[in-house]
């Protein structure tokens, strides 16, 4: 009998979905940021459900991995 083992592309095999991370009281999620004709370079910033960036306060799109 031939034996299969479960693929890496099984969706029972996968864990739970990772957690959105939260803002200011609203839901963030990941989105890559190109700003390297801002001199910003590129990084995964956080987006809002509206899709606006979440910004500091000099206007610079926050790496979603410091939220």
């Amino acid at each position: 009998m031939l034996k299969t083992s479960r693929s890496k592309n099984d969706p029972s095999a996968r864990g739970p979905a990772q957690q959105l991370k939260e803002f200011a009281g609203k839901k963030v999620k990941p989105v890559l940021y190109v700003g390297t004709a801002l001199g910003h370079g590129r990084y995964i910033a956080a987006q809002d459900e509206a899709g606006n960036l979440v910004c500091d306060r000099s206007g610079r799109p926050i790496p979603y991995r410091e939220l």
